[in-house]
């Protein structure tokens, strides 16, 4: 007979979920099947190319936490959610984006002029 070391106890689920990790650079999908205050139970593919520690995102309720493996099988993971993950961090400036954001204005503005002229 095996003894449950949870630090508390674990909650049914079935939640869809995000793995962020490699600098926030890569990500992988996974299922959170049980989750308590302090561990989860997450399904993945290919669990065991995974890193030990990483965020994890219930997409949900947009709740990040830092996630450190406790044991893998190839296709699950039983993680303890050690704190809330920290904020992602803003893309880099990208040189285009300024001009990017003008050219959707002036689309948006042509498409609700053409929008007009057809209501008249």
């Amino acid at each position: 007979m095996t003894t449950d070391r949870r630090k508390a106890a674990r909650s049914p689920s079935y939640l869809g979920g995000q793995l962020v990790f490699s600098d926030q650079r890569l990500s992988a999908e996974c299922i959170v099947r049980d989750r308590s205050d302090t561990g989860a139970l997450l399904f993945v593919a290919d669990a065991g190319r995974l890193p030990d520690s990483f965020d994890l995102t219930i997409t949900k309720t947009r709740t990040r936490f830092r996630a450190r493996t406790r044991w893998r099988r190839a296709d699950a993971l039983g993680v303890e959610l050690t704190a809330p993950a920290a904020p992602p961090r803003a893309a880099p400036d990208d040189p285009f984006e300024h001009d990017r954001v003008l050219r959707l204005k002036a689309e948006n503005e042509r498409l609700k002029r053409r929008l007009r002229q057809l209501e008249e």
